[in-house]
């Protein structure tokens, strides 16, 4: 089901560029993602948050999922990333999640068909993400993916991430584009914050890691429930 917000269709936006999210929104990177931070949690002595709940936690980068989750565990809202236990955490997080990145992450269907088809279409097609660089670098060989994009814009390429509109902004540079030619898909408050601050069209999935976002009455311009959608009444 496609629910537009505005009723406007992509296809009557002329869509030249596809700005995707990473985790929750390309790719279920949740398992190995849940398990790096309850092994780092684990090893400073504190309780793991689990798989659901860690899925809520993604999305604002590696440094506010250390703080989400420490937060949660200690019951202490004074928690900042930038206290010396999530620091020291977050150092042991990307320890742990490494070697297992790719472990048991998962493609969502139709990603990389998508992708291709867009290319096909000779469509500009980026990578927006607040993961690190060194992390997406290791995924992307992994679902063979290091080819597919024009533009990636990691999490530590640039002073602010998303929600904040620069992420955005880069990769348009990047692809000689204005914001009305493009639109981010994604599935979380910081994709749906960054869309608006850039100007560009905003395109929310449902299945990927939204917590307590309501799709539907967040202000996104289109949501969908299967990445084939984004082929539907464009060309």
């Amino acid at each position: 089901m496609i629910c537009f917000r505005t009723f406007i269709s992509l296809g009557s936006l002329r869509m030249q560029a596809y700005l995707f999210d990473f985790d929750g929104t390309i790719v279920d990177s949740a398992p190995d993602l849940t398990r790096a931070l309850d092994l780092a949690l684990n090893k400073a002595g504190l309780p793991g948050v689990g798989l659901e709940l860690g899925k809520q936690m993604v999305g604002h980068g590696a440094g506010k999922l250390i703080e989400r989750a420490v937060r949660h565990v200690t019951q202490d809202e004074h928690i900042t990333m930038e206290s010396p236990l999530c620091r020291l955490l977050l150092s042991v997080f990307f320890e742990e999640y490494e070697p297992i990145c790719a472990e048991t992450s998962v493609l969502y269907p139709g990603a990389k068909e998508v992708i291709q088809t867009l290319k096909d279409q000779r469509k500009q097609v980026g990578l927006v993400t607040n993961k690190p660089r060194r992390f997406v670098e290791l995924m992307l060989p992994a679902f063979d993916l290091h080819t597919a994009f024009d533009t990636i814009v990691a999490g530590d390429d640039l002073p602010t991430k998303k929600p904040e509109p620069d992420m955005v902004h880069h990769a348009l540079s990047d692809l000689d584009r204005a914001p009305n030619e493009a639109c981010l898909i994604g599935d979380s408050r910081a994709d749906l914050g960054a869309a608006k601050a850039a100007g560009v069209c905003s395109i929310m999935v449902s299945f990927g890691y939204a917590g307590d976002l309501n799709l539907h009455e967040c202000g996104a311009d289109r949501v969908i429930s299967d990445l084939m959608e984004l082929l539907v009444n464009d060309a």
